[in-house]
């Protein structure tokens, strides 16, 4: 049996594992450290903040199967402000500053630059922070699912609007367009020696009326 929903307190450090183990290869994280000190630690802390800042101020749906945790995604609502360094304190995000220091601040840069794509929209627009599959269940559409069965139908119901997020590989601008999402910006991110691009994809999202 599969279900949705959003998740629970409790549930919150395996949503984290599953966001850390299913972007381990992804190149965005080799903007936040440099690659010879890479600290994984500190990326696992780091999705760990991210994910009870999302749960405290917006969303955090996760996907179960025979009572697991397969795939989860963080969802901003697009009538609140996104989440500020405050927010990321009021997570824990005191143990992510000792064990990182100043990546943090790098880790926050990093991230405004990546979302000023998504911020230039001028319709209010939810975003999709984070959607992860956990490694032994990718590859059997657990990410449409999540899109189609769950967030969209969820906006809908809470006033539709447009759907944006950005990813950094041309096998998620694929999958993204496969599901109905139109790419509206493309730039490029350097940290470290190291550069990334950046696409921006959005979907219109209509109202339901009961």
């Amino acid at each position: 049996m599969f279900l949705f929903r959003q998740a629970r307190a409790d549930e919150l450090n395996k949503v984290a594992k599953l966001f850390h183990e299913s972007f381990k290869q992804y190149p965005f994280m080799d903007l936040l450290v440099k690659r010879g000190k890479k600290d994984r630690s500190f990326i696992f802390e780091m999705h760990k903040v991210l994910t009870k800042a999302y749960f405290k101020k917006h969303f955090c749906f996760v996907g179960i199967q025979n009572g697991e945790i397969v795939v989860a995604a963080l969802l901003q609502h697009r009538d609140k402000p996104d989440i500020s360094l405050i927010d990321y304190i009021a997570a824990g995000g005191i143990k992510l500053i000792k064990i990182g220091g100043f990546s943090v601040l790098n880790m926050l840069t990093v991230a405004n630059e990546a979302k000023k794509s998504y911020k230039s929209l001028k319709e209010p627009a939810w975003y999709l922070e984070v959607l992860g599959v956990s490694p032994s269940y990718q590859g059997k559409s657990l990410g449409s699912k999540m899109i189609n069965d769950c967030l969209i139908p969820f906006i809908s119901k809470s006033g539709g609007g447009v759907l944006a997020l950005i990813t950094n590989t041309d096998l998620n601008r694929s999958f993204y367009q496969k599901n109905g999402f139109e790419e509206f910006s493309e730039s490029r991110i350097r940290r470290f020696d190291h550069e990334i691009y950046n696409w921006g994809f959005k979907r219109k999202v209509l109202q339901t009326y009961n």
